[in-house]
């Protein structure tokens, strides 16, 4: 994912790639070779960045679709073609959605469930922001039908964000209040630096996605190390680069393997042709922070 603001007095600018989940495939025996059950078949994130490019090729198992331009409050113009297309790989695709901190004269943040706000109340506008983040998203995925598997907020230091974590926080748990009042399946995306950064201690427990991993075998041993866990959430997948896309790794004992239906085999390797290590040349627009793999 592309961000256009950097952290407001704490950090400098920089972008990280969102990537997504990791598949796992089985066997079946023949006369015909078939992929073993220790095969990793990838999935991606692919959003606006890949309008007019083509998409992963190969083997894909699933993917995770961008619904904003970077932004919230945006669109991605290629949404629907783009989920379209994951829609042929799994049922209902998730998707990922684009948080950050109202900047001043945003009237999304002026009104909403908690009531009506003046410019100078930015507890209230950043609870009405956030809340209204996930029912715009929600909205405009639900008038073309779809509903997506998992929402996942991009919670990241490369958009705008005041200096004061409580009030970051404010808009994170609006949105976070949206998905669970219409009880839809919430995760968060970050790495723990990013999220101390942005939301200090506050802890709403969901799942977690976190980023940064060198490699596959980098990205196994983050899933029981919980100084890759933040959020007061467990991770559930970890995301490496591999052959110029993002990857993702699927724990093992994540709820979201039962979820998708993947079979867990004894033991993980990558399939013919795909790296143990970081490999490949980054996407065009994408960068990655080096303190984000911390």
């Amino acid at each position: 994912m592309v961000h256009a603001w950097s952290i407001r007095n704490v950090i400098a600018p920089g972008m990280l790639a969102l990537g997504v989940l990791a598949a796992l495939v089985g066997s079946r025996s023949g006369a015909r070779a078939e992929p073993s059950l220790a095969s990793i078949v990838p999935g991606y994130d692919i959003s606006w960045p890949q309008c007019g490019k083509a998409y992963p090729t190969g083997p894909v198992a699933f993917a995770v679709i961008g619904i904003n331009n970077g932004r919230p409050y945006t669109a991605n113009p290629c949404f629907i073609d783009q989920y379209r297309w994951a829609s042929r790989l799994e049922k209902n695709p998730a998707v990922y959605v684009n948080v950050d901190f109202p900047k001043p004269g945003r009237r999304e943040a002026l009104s909403g469930p908690y009531g009506t706000c003046t410019e100078e109340d930015d507890w209230c506008r950043a609870y009405n922001y956030g809340y209204g983040i996930s029912r715009e998203a929600v909205g405009r995925a639900t008038f073309i039908g779809l509903r997506p598997s998992i929402w996942w907020l991009d919670v990241e230091t490369n958009n705008y964000w005041t200096s004061d974590t409580m009030y970051n926080a404010q808009v994170v748990r609006g949105t976070i209040d949206y998905f669970k009042e219409r009880k839809l399946t919430v995760g968060v995306y970050g790495t723990p630096r990013q999220w101390r950064i942005i939301a200090g201690d506050y802890a709403p427990g969901l799942p977690v996605w976190t980023a940064g991993a060198q490699g596959i075998e980098g990205a196994a041993a983050r899933c029981g190390d919980p100084d890759y866990a933040f959020a007061g959430g467990r991770v559930h997948m970890v995301q490496y680069y591999d052959f110029g896309f993002d990857t993702n790794f699927v724990c093992p004992d994540s709820d979201l393997l039962k979820q998708l239906r993947i079979p867990e085999p004894a033991a993980r390797q990558g399939p013919p042709g795909r790296s143990r290590s970081p490999s490949g040349k980054e996407l065009p627009f994408w960068s990655v922070v080096p303190f984000l793999s911390n």
